[in-house]
């Protein structure tokens, strides 16, 4: 996507309004995602892991014996020491990101070393485990070396976060996120700016946003002349409020985003700006399971901008969550007209076949999701449950087997995998998908339920009872999830060749 002014810029931005995207901007649009210590070797020796290792443990090396590893006193870690001499010229492995979205495009907007030239912000989803490993208070104490190792269970090189919570203040000042290790990293998404619009937007993020130089490379006199006598007060327009909503969504702060999104819509009902207020507050509302709110922020973004495809897709996620089947797909059919590349739009539709009954149009459009986006977990996991459903149970296990592998910590693709491998009277497999479920997310009503279902076929009463009890406890309703998987208590003593105790069908029986 091109843009060439800030709102386009904050229309672009707000659809990575979940907290789990990274930003980065670079003054050139020909520039890559690289670390600085690449630009250091011979062309034929780029993206060469070693050779990159190698480079940052010299520089560590020579840092430490110049006494440059000291700082308040302390001794800093491999890591440590590299942030610092990062911020201050030095060539490193670690690749700068921040989550603000504004302070990716301040960089972006800069002019570029070789000429007049398009700037340009990737925007990179940092949530996935599989790719991403985060950086923790143990692991920052490790030497350098330990991050550029094949991760064992795929022989990959993985990618490491990091987010310094106590360094300089230019680092806190960017909000900066550090992306660092052996392998390359892939973008969600790519915007430009065009060069000639690279002025006036800076001058919009110092007016609106108070980016600026002296924000972005931060020092005490720096921040007492900023806040100076003579500085005046500037209150935020519409377009700084938008900004600020956004923020406030990304953290999940959803009251706070609501007011900031009425406040746009208060200053600036004619702006262009606008649609897009009214789709983010509907999607704040919606967070907040207050869906008709949210249905009516989405028609008022609708009608100010008919083609706008996310807020369609939007509202088709709210007629869903309401069971309105038939106007979701027509919205998720509206959201793929305006863009045939809306790889969620058609998963979200499958779903919504899926919910019809009309299993071979959901099929259909999993596919088609998994074709725009081959890592996309959640439409192997929702195909998986279509193939489930027509008891495709290898099938199935063969989705689930991808959504777990794109996602180690997805607890419902262990859950359902279980219940794929108890159809098929595996019952071993499926305990260890049932209780790695549990283990990712301890208040898994339905997997605590669902090995409850297993111990009942093994005749470990005790067992059984108490996990269907905390199933019911954690706020499932038992009776109704084991009425969608028998007609009565008889059907399943008969399939498993069990006799319930009395207690136990009562548990399970609907009251008369």
């Amino acid at each position: 996507m091109d843009v060439k002014t800030l709102s386009e810029f904050i229309e672009w931005a707000a659809q990575f309004d979940n907290g789990q995207y990274l930003f980065r901007g670079v003054s050139n649009d020909e520039y890559e995602i690289e670390a600085s210590a690449y630009r250091r070797l011979p062309e034929a020796e780029k993206n060469n892991t070693s050779k990159l290792l190698k480079i940052n443990q010299v520089l560590i090396e020579k840092a430490r014996s110049l006494g440059h590893d000291q700082k308040n006193g302390q001794q800093l870690s491999d890591l440590e020491l590299l942030a610092e001499l990062q911020h201050f010229g030095a060539a490193t492995c670690l690749i700068d990101f921040t989550r603000n979205a504004l302070g990716a495009l301040w960089f972006a907007c800069q002019q570029s070393s070789k000429g007049k030239a398009n700037g340009k912000v990737f925007a990179v989803r940092s949530d996935d485990p599989v790719r991403f490993k985060t950086v923790n208070t143990e692991l920052i104490k490790k030497d350098i070396d330990c991050f550029f190792q094949l991760d064992e269970n795929n022989n990959r090189y993985p990618l490491y976060q990091w987010q310094p919570k106590l360094q300089n203040n230019r680092i806190i000042a960017q909000q900066s996120v550090f992306v660092f290790g052996g392998a390359q990293i892939e973008t969600e998404a790519e915007c430009v700016i065009i060069e000639c619009s690279k002025d006036e937007i800076l001058n919009s993020l110092d007016k609106l946003s108070s980016i600026n130089e002296a924000s972005i490379y931060p020092d005490f006199d720096g921040f007492a002349r900023l806040h100076a006598h003579n500085k005046p007060h500037i209150e935020p327009d519409a377009q700084g409020y938008l900004q600020r909503g956004v923020e406030a969504h990304q953290n999940n702060n959803l009251d706070d985003a609501i007011t900031y999104y009425t406040e746009v819509i208060s200053l600036d009902s004619d702006s262009s700006i606008v649609p897009l207020a009214y789709n983010n507050r509907g999607s704040a509302y919606q967070s907040k399971d207050e869906i008709d709110r949210a249905i009516k922020d989405y028609n008022k973004a609708i009608k100010l901008n008919p083609d706008y495809a996310l807020a369609y897709y939007n509202r088709g996620s709210a007629y869903q969550s309401k069971d309105e089947i038939d106007r979701a797909i027509k919205d998720y059919n509206k959201a793929i007209k305006l863009n045939p590349n809306y790889a969620s739009a058609y998963n979200n539709r499958g779903n919504a076949y899926q919910d019809k009954g009309e299993i071979d149009q959901a099929f259909k459009d999993y596919n088609k999701a998994i074709k725009l986006n081959p890592d996309y977990a959640l439409a192997y996991y929702n195909r998986g449950s279509a193939y489930q459903s027509k008891d495709e149970i290898d099938r199935a296990i063969k989705d689930y087997n991808k959504a777990i592998k794109l996602n180690p910590n997805y607890a419902s693709a262990y859950n359902n995998r279980g219940n794929a491998y108890q159809d098929k009277g595996e019952i071993d497999q499926a305990f260890k998908d049932y209780n790695k479920a549990i283990k990712l997310n301890p208040d898994y009503a339905l997997a605590y339920y669902n090995r409850g279902r297993c111990w009942l076929h093994l005749k470990n009463w005790q067992e059984a009872r108490s996990d269907l009890k905390v199933a019911k406890s954690n706020g499932l309703d038992i009776i109704s999830a084991f009425c969608n998987d028998y007609e009565n208590i008889e059907e399943l003593e008969r399939r498993h060749g069990v006799n319930l105790p009395e207690d136990i069908a009562a548990m399970l029986t609907p009251p008369r």
